[in-house]
């Protein structure tokens, strides 16, 4: 790693930010950006700082920032990760001081093994929420996957990633942040411009990746992305056939990941309710979906 993130570590536990962090450690670098984990003094709280990594293009600068104004829009949702400050180091760059999380949902199927159907379906019922959420303020998240979906210190879910995400209304849209993915809808593989239908993709595949154990397109443990991909662009999804996983809840994450964006369900809430409705005839607890 070069010199910055390590100034960076530096400054976050150094008086020209008034001394406000201690045990500052890294926890994730990237090629755009670096997150890490500190307590603050006054309020003894774990948080997550994120900010662009050395490397970087100061464009990204402005991708934080949008991705600071769209947390704050969305405000304080339940599932939703939340933004607790903006703050500039000493270098100019901006950082967001983020509620700290101990995982993600990648991590919670990483070893092939799928959740219980139930708890699935709540997860789903609550970034399906946060998910909504975002696209009643025009907002698109444009990178809805496992690896976005955090698990806070209570262990409720929360929807993350924003930094990819752009406005409905946008009149170009940037070229994706992130890679590419078997978790990105077929019409973005192809070079189209994200909809309300991408993201209802992403859901359907990560929901798919909670209740299977592996993403929906893949063929075995270890597989190339970029070998999915190809499987993405050409095959139909299979369905799940597990005994553990109700025919009708296979129907609905097939339905969501059709290759036409014309052809899934019209949106998030859409999905949560149907997924309420999956619960009850189970008689599996009830979650209730928070879209504001």
């Amino acid at each position: 790693m070069g010199p910055m993130p390590l100034s960076a570590r530096n400054w976050l536990a150094s008086t020209e930010l008034g001394n406000r962090f201690a045990d500052v450690r890294l926890l994730r670098a990237g090629s755009r950006f670096t997150i890490y984990a500190a307590r603050e003094r006054l309020a003894q709280r774990l948080v997550a700082v994120k900010l662009p990594d050395d490397n970087a293009g100061s464009w990204l600068h402005d991708v934080l920032a949008a991705e600071g104004d769209v947390l704050a829009a969305i405000g304080t949702h339940p599932h939703v990760i939340r933004c607790y400050e903006r703050l500039e180091l000493p270098d100019g760059r901006p950082a967001l001081v983020l509620a700290h999380c101990r995982g993600t949902l990648h991590d919670a199927v990483r070893a092939d093994e799928p959740l219980p159907a139930d708890h699935a379906v709540a997860i789903g019922i609550k970034i399906a929420g946060a998910l909504e959420a975002a696209h009643r303020i025009g907002v698109l998240h444009c990178d809805m996957r496992p690896k976005n979906v955090f698990l806070g210190e209570s262990g409720e879910p929360v929807l993350a990633g924003f930094d990819a995400a752009t406005r409905v209304d946008a009149p170009e849209p940037r070229p994706p942040l992130h890679q590419l993915t078997p978790h990105t809808a077929p019409e973005l593989l192809e070079g189209s411009r994200p909809t309300t239908a991408s993201d209802v993709y992403g859901l359907a595949a990560t929901l798919y990746e909670l209740v299977a154990g592996r993403a929906a397109f893949r063929a075995y443990a270890g597989e190339s992305p970029a070998s999915v991909i190809v499987r993405v662009l050409s095959n139909p999804v299979q369905p799940i056939r597990a005994p553990h996983v109700p025919l009708e809840l296979s129907d609905l994450l097939t339905w969501g990941l059709a290759p036409d964006p014309a052809e899934r369900p019209p949106s998030p809430a859409w999905i949560a309710e149907e997924l309420g409705r999956i619960a009850h005839r189970q008689g599996w607890p009830r979650t209730r979906m928070v879209a504001s």
